[in-house]
């Protein structure tokens, strides 16, 4: 499970919970979550992508070097 979810699922177990509220409280608590839900994704793609392109530059980096040596 993406941390994302993992969080989020936290955050909404935690603030439902706190205590009885109102419709629309859980409404306002329902957009926050939200909005914590879908800054944690962006968080995780950006850090996917990071990730990707330091594996492909050291796998290009690694396949330049092998190329020099067989020269």
């Amino acid at each position: 499970m993406a941390i994302s979810h993992e969080l989020s699922s936290e955050i909404a177990t935690a603030l439902f919970s706190a205590k009885k509220r109102s419709p629309r409280e859980l409404g306002d608590l329902k957009d926050v979550i939200f909005k914590i839900h879908s800054a944690l994704e962006q968080l995780t793609r950006e850090a996917r992508l990071a990730h990707q392109a330091r594996v492909d530059r050291s796998t290009t980096s690694l396949r330049t070097k092998t190329a020099g040596k067989d020269s």
